[in-house]
């Protein structure tokens, strides 16, 4: 339990998660899955709502809860995707014909809402390509496991190397992006990603079903070819309640 140094006693908002995990491991809120709300919450211990929100917060680190944007606190039944970030981009996985996003999730049901279309790039893209002024393919994808949404990507492609293959169209067939690049010769030799986690804002709550105060993990994976010519910049917001993140490679 923790205590707290100042005062030499357990903060309150410790108090009430230790409360509610015992609450919840009574089976008290099995038949629904549902935890009250805030604002119950808030009247049952006489406490402030941010204190209420903290203790949540701890139950969430515990993955013993999960917030569901406009429904409310639920006990968590979604298991967390565990994403390899180094070993599901390798060529061993694309090469072999198989979806690096498959490679997250070993069998899970999946589905995928798809969108592809030309477009004018936002200026960082347009820099990182080198297409200033040009128009490039954009793929809008909406990810799915087990019904759940968990991801939400925007990819983009130099013009002159995704016209006149499958990355135009909505089925990009085995292999994916990354295997029909590799077929005109401009195949993935390298990545890199940049990582933020911070709080959406109103559009991506929505989009992904989540609350406003449930964190985003954002990635942005920049894919480079044997030339070191950067071939595609994809931009994805990830559900943190949904994912955690992997990282493994030789010393």
């Amino acid at each position: 339990m923790v205590k707290d140094p100042a005062q030499g006693k357990t903060p309150r908002y410790v108090e009430i998660a230790d409360e509610l995990r015992a609450r919840i491991e009574a089976g008290e809120f099995a038949k629904t899955g549902k935890l009250p709300s805030e604002r119950v919450l808030t009247e049952e211990y006489d406490a402030a709502r941010n204190t209420v929100r903290d203790a949540l917060q701890l139950l969430r680190v515990d993955d013993l809860i999960e917030s569901r944007g406009g429904s409310g606190v639920y006990l968590r039944a979604f298991r967390r995707i565990q994403r390899d970030a180094v070993g599901r981009a390798s060529r061993e996985v694309w090469g072999s014909g198989r979806s690096i996003w498959s490679k997250d999730l070993h069998g899970r049901p999946r589905s995928e809402n798809v969108k592809a279309f030309e477009a004018d790039p936002p200026e960082h893209v347009a820099r990182t390509l080198g297409v200033q002024g040009r128009k490039v393919w954009c793929r809008d994808k909406l990810y799915r496991v087990e019904g759940r949404i968990v991801m939400h990507s925007v990819a983009w492609y130099p013009a002159d190397l995704a016209e006149g293959t499958a990355i135009t169209e909505e089925n990009t067939g085995p292999g994916g992006t990354y295997a029909r690049l590799d077929e005109i010769g401009h195949g993935p030799a390298r990545f890199s990603e940049e990582i933020e986690v911070r709080l959406p804002l109103s559009a991506e709550s929505k989009t992904l079903g989540i609350t406003m105060s449930t964190p985003i993990i954002l990635i942005v994976r920049t894919a480079y070819d044997s030339e070191d010519r950067p071939v595609e910049v994809n931009e994805m917001k990830l559900d943190s309640d949904s994912y955690r993140l992997i990282y493994k490679f030789p010393s």
